[in-house]
């Protein structure tokens, strides 16, 4: 790796946790950046860390904000937590990476983008890393050459089980509605991001969202109370000239997993699939003639910021967006992908659309 990587010091990242899971092997396997020291929230898990990972580590934020060797401070804590440390690190003159949502609400995440905004000199990106997914790329280049013909309607399904499983207990915050981190906000999020980048920016028909499982289950057998939502059903249009209604599905409480994401035209259809989390990478496309047979489709090659780790990897996107923030900071360039705060805020808002719409429209339970 180049001596001139760019040291990052990585705030959270306890040993199941996605700093560690994807944020950590991501940044081994990338050129242009560098672990340079790992966060926690106490001595003792700061401890923890150095020996698991055998980077340093340190419990106090400050020393890294202060340390000229650290140019990058990465954010994955929860969603909560994000604005403080957002703050403390651009006031430190630091580039930032902060996982998504940006943050707990639409008024802090404008807050943190009007003070990134007094650094244009240093790059500030939300973890939208979906958008650098090869196969979501392509099938984006398919549509604006005109492989379907006019798009006409589409549907998006994201399906997972986390509302009907046992969890751990340090997932039981994700039970308040209040933390801000849910089926919507976050998973929503990623996959809506996604969309727009392959149909252009959505606007919201219709909404509803609720909470079919309204018990909390930790796997030591405890049941506790939960108010956040865990479904969300919505009617979009994507798209600047040509509205495209898409349908939306978000659930949490679906036994068989994956993600669903397709879009029929006047001369074909494509579909996107993934058996997880559509941002985690490896989506398979299939491209469906008018009158003709499906076709795999591989992702076009020579696309930026194609990842180094293993389709399927929890960290294979994410190392594509630090490949692509570490072009930007030495060049200036990224290819428009980075996910830059002013985009998270209007993600924010779109989410907040919906969150509306649902309200007019409530639904407690199935």
């Amino acid at each position: 790796m180049s001596t001139t990587a760019l040291g990052v010091a990585l705030v959270g990242a306890g040993a199941d946790h996605w700093g560690a899971t994807a944020h950590i092997p991501a940044l081994h396997a990338v050129e242009g950046v560098r672990l340079h020291t790992i966060v926690s929230s106490s001595p003792e898990a700061a401890e923890r860390a150095q020996q698991r990972h055998g980077v340093p580590a340190t419990h106090e934020l400050r020393r890294v904000l202060d340390d000229a060797s650290v140019d990058v401070v990465t954010v994955t804590l929860r969603v909560p937590q994000h604005a403080a440390v957002v703050e403390a690190a651009i006031a430190a003159g630091k580039h930032v990476y902060c996982e998504w949502p940006l943050a707990r609400s639409t008024d802090e995440a404008r807050s943190l983008t009007a003070l990134s905004a007094a650094r244009p000199d240093r790059v500030h990106v939300t973890g939208l890393q979906g958008r650098f997914s090869p196969a979501l790329r392509t099938a984006a280049e398919l549509i604006a050459d005109g492989r379907i013909g006019r798009p006409l309607t589409g549907s998006v399904g994201v399906y997972m089980s986390l509302g009907i499983v046992p969890r751990p207990a340090h997932r039981a915050h994700l039970r308040h509605a209040s933390v801000g981190a849910n089926v919507l906000t976050i998973h929503g999020g990623h996959v809506l991001d996604m969309v727009e980048h392959v149909l252009g920016r959505a606007t919201v028909n219709t909404a509803r969202m609720w909470s079919a499982v309204p018990e909390f289950v930790v796997d030591t057998g405890e049941v506790l109370p939960r108010d956040a939502p865990d479904n969300v059903v919505a009617l979009l249009d994507f798209g600047e000239a040509e509205r495209i209604p898409v349908s939306v599905q978000l659930s949490h409480t679906a036994a068989a997993e994956g993600f669903t994401f397709d879009v029929h035209g006047t001369q074909g259809s494509i579909a996107l699939r993934a058996t997880g989390q559509p941002q985690f990478g490896n989506l398979t496309l299939t491209l469906t003639p008018l009158g003709g047979r499906s076709e795999t489709i591989a992702p076009r090659p020579g696309l930026p910021y194609v990842s180094p780790l293993p389709a399927g990897h929890p960290g294979e996107n994410v190392a594509s967006l630090y490949a692509a923030l570490a072009d930007a900071v030495a060049t200036g360039g990224s290819d428009g992908l980075l996910p830059r705060f002013p985009q998270a805020v209007a993600l924010h808002e779109l989410v907040d659309a919906i969150a509306g719409a649902a309200a007019d429209r409530p639904l407690t339970r199935l």
